[in-house]
């Protein structure tokens, strides 16, 4: 049976007489060839050489608590299997954060008793002794991470369980028999193999369906509600019902961008302490940003330049309080208020919560087909030949356009005032880099090296106001809303306007028409009934023939996904110590490299002449 679903097996920590190591390296066992029951079944995982692919966590997979991506603690350094006990065995390190540390010491004090094994189950072969019970081999699987666990369920193998053989005592299984434990058999050829029931082949169908529907639409659904499907007996219908949910949100998952930093490692991970250890070679006070920087390259497996490193994505998921002494307070000085500092006031970035797609992690450019023109269909009589039709193709291209911006710092602020300037550094590098990239993608020209934004996009909807603009009415508002499904771009649930924050104003005092309420309804869709996304990336100062600079840009989608942002590799900032040296100051970079593109123009509509004065 060939699969490709994900799996957890959880193990009881046998603990030794561990002693905390100068590597912080621990020996655990995490998987064995004891029986396990699935709801299909009894599963076994084969230890034989050729039956386990080692080569995930051979290059470096995490470890984890409680299979959370985002709690990592720490890494796997090497691989055993030993197919005469069936067991197989890593040698872990643990992280220098405040977190791994606390799983660390608890796992030496024999606290943390439990470890599991993240894996996925390529193809299962059914064995049988002399009962009824099915079981299953897993003779193609990898394990992927290895995890810290609070419950245990195969109490054969855990952390100290290098040297010594198990001791088992699985739960009986009647009348199966087995060489390497006395209770169970499995072989390969098992001569007493009879042809697979009715009912089997049916639940293998339905296990195998559900499998290429998961296949088919990775981007909607996970693991989990594969898992969750075959555990409650779900029919391929069944299925498809549960694709169609997720699709109606039209969220793309970008987990696969973040490295997998806790809350608390995010909170406190610091770029002016970062830049210290770069500066003085000194590493001891920022163990968490080195461990972070180097997870981050080892992810998008590119090299920096000298001076530079990888800033990981899950920072960007930082919340900034800017005024607090935690964050941008305090700054050094002894005769300037540095502790009210504030920041600029910037746009809302708001792209991202309309459900534009984000492409993370690429190299090379990339290529989105679409269709363009459908076939034609012609009326013919009962023996009149047919005649050829032909439908049209077009494709959306995306490659690397650099984003870069420096700052000037005195090396002395940096050394000296610690993380003090933290949220200033931050805010003026990243949330530049992010307020710059989100503009492009609503105005970007196209001509080389800015991005194309959807207003300026070929085959975009349209709505004018007037040769001098127009007052904005709810004509227009209408109008964007059919401007794209008289294309047959139809809204669905992402559908939803991209306003400034003078339209929202003129919204609010204007009424649909004498004696109506006004356009702006309030809730959470206001306008139209749809959702509304504000920032002033939107421009407030377009000129429409003698209307200068008081025109506004309204968009409108039906569905928001056709926009895509495709983003090469995550940000890289360089540390510059020689440039201004003579002055005593730091140049720090910012660079990355980003695309934008609409999948199918015709989803989308522009009004760029509603006056907002």
């Amino acid at each position: 049976m060939k699969t490709s679903v994900k799996y957890t097996r959880t193990l009881q920590i046998k603990t030794a007489d561990l002693q905390p190591s100068d590597d912080r390296t621990v020996t655990l066992a995490f998987s064995s060839d004891v029986p396990y029951e699935r709801t299909f079944g009894m599963e076994i995982l084969g230890h034989r050489s050729q039956e386990i692919r080692l080569d995930r966590l051979e290059s470096g997979a995490n470890l984890l608590v409680n299979h959370d991506p985002n709690d990592v603690i720490g890494v796997v350094d090497s691989v055993t299997v030993d197919e005469g006990d069936g067991l197989a065995r890593a040698v872990v390190r643990f992280g220098r954060s405040a977190r791994a540390e606390e799983i660390y010491q608890d796992v030496l004090d024999g606290i943390r008793r439990s470890v599991s094994v993240g894996y996925v189950v390529h193809t299962f072969e059914e064995v049988r002794g002399q009962g009824q019970t099915k079981v299953y081999r897993a003779t193609d699987w990898q394990p992927y991470e290895i995890s810290i666990v609070s419950i245990p369920a195969d109490i054969s193998v855990g952390v100290g369980r290098s040297d010594d053989t198990p001791t088992l005592d699985p739960e009986p299984q009647p009348d199966i028999q087995t060489k390497a434990h006395p209770q169970i058999t499995i072989t390969k050829e098992e001569p007493k193999m009879t042809e697979p029931t009715p009912n089997k082949d049916d639940q293998l169908t339905r296990m195998n369906g559900i499998l290429d529907l998961r296949a088919a639409h990775s981007n909607y659904v996970t693991d989990k509600d594969v898992d969750l499907a075959l555990r409650n007996g779900h029919t391929v219908e069944q299925f498809k019902d549960t694709i169609m949910a997720k699709m109606s949100t039209k969220h793309m998952d970008t987990s696969s961008q973040y490295i997998g930093m806790t809350k608390k490692e995010v909170r406190n991970f610091s770029l002016v302490r970062l830049i210290q250890a770069k500066l003085t070679g000194d590493w001891s006070q920022a163990g968490l940003e080195r461990d972070a920087v180097a997870a981050e390259a080892k992810r998008t497996g590119k090299t920096v330049s000298e001076g530079g490193f990888f800033v990981p994505f899950d920072i960007f998921r930082r919340d900034f309080n800017v005024g607090t002494a935690s964050e941008a307070g305090n700054l050094v000085a002894t005769d300037t208020r540095y502790d009210l500092f504030t920041d600029v006031l910037r746009n809302s970035l708001v792209m991202g919560s309309l459900g534009i797609r984000f492409l993370t992690g690429l190299s090379g450019n990339i290529d989105i087909p679409r269709k363009t023109v459908a076939s034609s269909i012609s009326n013919v009589t009962e023996v009149q030949a047919a005649t050829e039709t032909q439908p049209t193709t077009a494709k959306v291209s995306l490659a690397p356009r650099r984003k870069s911006a420096f700052v000037d710092y005195s090396k002395q602020a940096v050394l000296q005032s610690g993380i003090s300037i933290e949220a200033m550094l931050r805010e003026d590098l990243l949330q530049s880099l992010a307020t710059t990239i989100e503009n492009e993608c609503i105005n970007g020209s196209g001509t080389a090296p800015a991005m194309r934004g959807i207003r300026n996009t070929s085959g975009v909807g349209s709505v004018v106001g007037g040769t001098n603009g127009a007052n904005f009415a709810w004509t227009h508002v209408i109008g964007l809303e059919s401007a794209v499904a008289n294309a047959n771009a139809e809204p669905d649930g992402t559908a939803g306007y991209l306003i400034n924050t003078k339209t929202r104003g003129t919204a609010k005092g204007t009424q649909k028409a004498t004696n109506l309420q006004f356009l702006w309804d309030g809730g959470a869709q206001p306008l139209n009934d749809y959702r509304v996304a504000v920032t002033n990336n939107v421009p407030s100062n377009l000129t429409k023939g003698t209307s200068s600079g008081v025109c506004s840009s309204v968009i409108f989608s039906s569905m928001w996904d056709m926009a895509v942002l495709a983003l090469f590799d995550s940000p890289e900032i360089t540390i510059d110590p020689y440039t201004l040296a003579t002055t005593g100051q730091l140049r720090i970079t910012i660079n990355q490299f980003a695309d934008f593109g609409i999948r199918q123009p015709a989803a989308f509509a522009v009004m760029d002449d509603a006056l907002t004065p």
